[in-house]
This record gives C-alpha cells, sequence and structure tokens, in this order.
C-alpha cells in the first residue's frame, strides 16, 4: 500500500470516537512514561507567521494496526473540541516508525489531542500549541537526512537548522544542579546561569559538548528552541565522573566525596557497589537496573538540564514508573498502586515555557529515606 493510502486509511476515521472533549485530570497517560509501552510518540511544535506546524514521531511493532484521529480543545479541561480533518504529509515512513508533518492554521484552541486505538483500547497524546500566553519558536533543528530532531538534546554532529538563513545562538554552561530531594525548601526553579558566549551561524553549527544553547531565527525574535548538547552516548552514561554524579540519590555526600577524592576513584566507585550489595551478581544487577533508570529519565524528562537532574527524572529513578498519572494546564499528577502520590506544578522560564517543579513536604522524608534504604538492600 502506498504511504499516502496507508496516512488516508489511519486518519480518515473521523466520526469513529465520542465527540466530548478530552479531561486529562481524568485520563490516565502514565503510558508516556514506559519505554517498553507498545506505542512510542514523540513531537516538535514549530509556529509560523502562516500557522503552526507539528511534527509527530510514531513508533510501533505494527502501526497498521491503530487507528488514529486527530483533534483540538480550549486546554486539559475543555468541555468541547472539534475535530481536525487533515491529512498529515509524511516525512519518513517503515513498517515500524512513521514520522509525520500536521500543518494547521492559527487557532484559538491551546491543545491538540491524538487519539489512537485498537478494537478494545485507545490511548491518548497531548501536544500544547499554546502555553499560557507563550507559543513557539518558528525554528528548528533536523538531522542529517533532513527530520526533525524530536528530542531537547543532541548527541552527535551533523545536525543543521531549518526557519530562517541565519540564527542567533547563545551558549551556557550546562552547570545546573541537580533536584533537591522532596523533603527539601522549595527554590526557584529558574535556571540562574551566566551565558558563555553568542554568535550567529548558517544552516549548521558546532555546539560544544556539555553546553546549553538558545537559538533564535534573529535578536528580534522573543521565542527560542533550548537544546543540550551532550556526549553521543547520551542518554546513557559511560564516564566515571557522570556515573558518580547521578548516584547523587542513592548515596550520602560523604560516600560521593569518598569516591571523587579517592587515588583510585574507579576501585573507590566498584567498592561502594561490592559493599552495598554483598557480591559480584547482586552488584552487577544492581549497577544494571539504577542506571537503566537514569538513561529512562535522560530520554523522558531533559530540557535545560539532563533528565535524571530533573524532579520528574529524581522521582521517576527513585519510585520507579507511576501507575497513573493526570495531567492539568498547570499541574501534573503521579499516583502508585501502593498509596504513594507526587504533584508537579508548571512553571514557565525562558529556557523552558513548561518545567515541572515538584510540590516539597517535610513528611517526605521518612518515605524517602525508606525508599533509599530498600534500594539498596
Amino acid at each position: 500500500m502506498r504511504t499516502r493510502d496507508l496516512l488516508l486509511g489511519i486518519f480518515m476515521i473521523l466520526g469513529a470516537f465520542s465527540s466530548n472533549a478530552i479531561n486529562f485530570s481524568r485520563v490516565n497517560v502514565a503510558w508516556q512514561y514506559d519505554l517498553n509501552f507498545e506505542v512510542q510518540v514523540s513531537h516538535r511544535v514549530v509556529r509560523t507567521d502562516e500557522g503552526i506546524i507539528v511534527f509527530l514521531r510514531i513508533t510501533s511493532d505494527s502501526l497498521s494496526g491503530w487507528n488514529y484521529e486527530f483533534l483540538v480543545q480550549d486546554g486539559y479541561e475543555s468541555e468541547t473540541h472539534r475535530n481536525i480533518t487533515q491529512v498529515p504529509d509524511s516525512l519518513f515512513n517503515t513498517t515500524n516508525q512513521v514520522v509525520l508533518k500536521l500543518t494547521l492554521p492559527l487557532m484559538e484552541e491551546s491543545l491538540l489531542v491524538l487519539k489512537f486505538s485498537k478494537p478494545e483500547n485507545f490511548y491518548y497524546y497531548d501536544i500544547p500549541i499554546k502555553i499560557g500566553t507563550l507559543s513557539f519558536p518558528g525554528v528548528y533543528p533536523a538531522n542529517e537526512n533532513g527530520l526533525p530532531i524530536m528530542e531537547k538534546y543532541i548527541n552527535r554532529s551533523g545536525f543543521k537548522w531549518i526557519g530562517n538563513n541565519t540564527f542567533l545562538a547563545t551558549q551556557y554552561p550546562e552547570a545546573f544542579p541537580p533536584a533537591d530531594p522532596p523533603m527539601a525548601d522549595m527554590k526557584p526553579l529558574a535556571p540562574q546561569v551566566e551565558m558563555d558566549t553568542s554568535f550567529l551561524f548558517s544552516d549548521d553549527a558546532s555546539f560544544l559538548e556539555n553546553k546549553f544553547y538558545t537559538v533564535l531565527k534573529d535578536s528580534l525574535a522573543s521565542l527560542g528552541v533550548t537544546m543540550l548538547r551532550v556526549p553521543p552516548y547520551f542518554p546513557e552514561y559511560r564516564q566515571l565522573g557522570e556515573l558518580i554524579e547521578s548516584m547523587l540519590y542513592l548515596t550520602s555526600e560523604q560516600e560521593r566525596k569518598s569516591m571523587l577524592k579517592s587515588k583510585n576513584p574507579k576501585e573507590s566507585f566498584d567498592s561502594f557497589w561490592m559493599n552495598t550489595y554483598s557480591t559480584k551478581s547482586r552488584a552487577r544487577n544492581a549497577i544494571r537496573r539504577y542506571y537503566n533508570m537514569v538513561e529512562q529519565a535522560n530520554v523522558l524528562f531533559t530540557d535545560f538540564k539532563p533528565g535524571w537532574k530533573t524532579d520528574r527524572g529524581m522521582m521517576y529513578i527513585v519510585f520507579s514508573l507511576p501507575d497513573e498519572v493526570y495531567r492539568t494546564g498547570n499541574s501534573e499528577e503521579w499516583y502508585y498502586d501502593s498509596g504513594l502520590a507526587f504533584e508537579f506544578t508548571v512553571i514557565s522560564t525562558f529556557f523552558a515555557p513548561k518545567t515541572y517543579a515538584l510540590r516539597r513536604n517535610k513528611d517526605f522524608e521518612e518515605l524517602w529515606y525508606k525508599q533509599i534504604a530498600t534500594i539498596r538492600r
């Protein structure tokens, strides 16, 4: 079947679903944080003078088994929605992955919803196309094949920028601190860091590893793309310093300092895991589990700093994937079958229009240390 025919078959199924708007405060979207879920979706939104462009990457072992529908509504708790009849353009298509470009006119609604279903299951994927009074920039990064990069990080050279003839980049050190534990006092999340330099470039640029960048269309633009330049093996960590630093949530300050100041940090690193887990096999399994969670947090939550350093990344690593996730326009709530619950509040900064800040509470202290002790056992 030709790509165009396949897309028509997938998307032109309007009227098959309920006309009620989607109230995300009642819809469990925890699947979006499960990297083993049968469908993976990511997106990037670009705003132009003519309209809104939404790029989507959908990956599944059996794409043809799903039906899809787009709709737009006023927000996360809207009462009405309307269906989108445009058929997206296919930029890339294989048996298990498709990259789509959906072009929409400028509109009042602030939320685009992708609904996909099988005969007995359906799921929602939310795409803000307006965040408060903010919109989205008119530039975006693309890989060597011209396909949009959906991630908020770049781990290789050869990418380029699309949306203008020249671009303005501002470089910052990746010096943002990790998240504070959930019982700590709430601190301002707006990044406080001095820029390194600012420069103009054409469609490609040599961004330096472990630096953070904002890219604007020109000096008059008020919105830009934020992008973290990371090593080629990211979202994994392989360097000893990275491995020790990301042990923050599992170790005491004294344990980390001991490893970093050791004459042989590698030996101290190995000794920590052996002393904690008693045998080589248990230590090896614990290392694999812990750094797998760090990697997943980097995939899911990286923005202006690596995902493991964010509030959601911290809670994901320590408490694992939540069983239920519910969203509103300004918050996200996580629930676990054990009875645990955490709330994250959305704040906007220059670097990230949607940053999720954990609502901290002194009552979390006992829970936190109990969970750390459980992991270390």
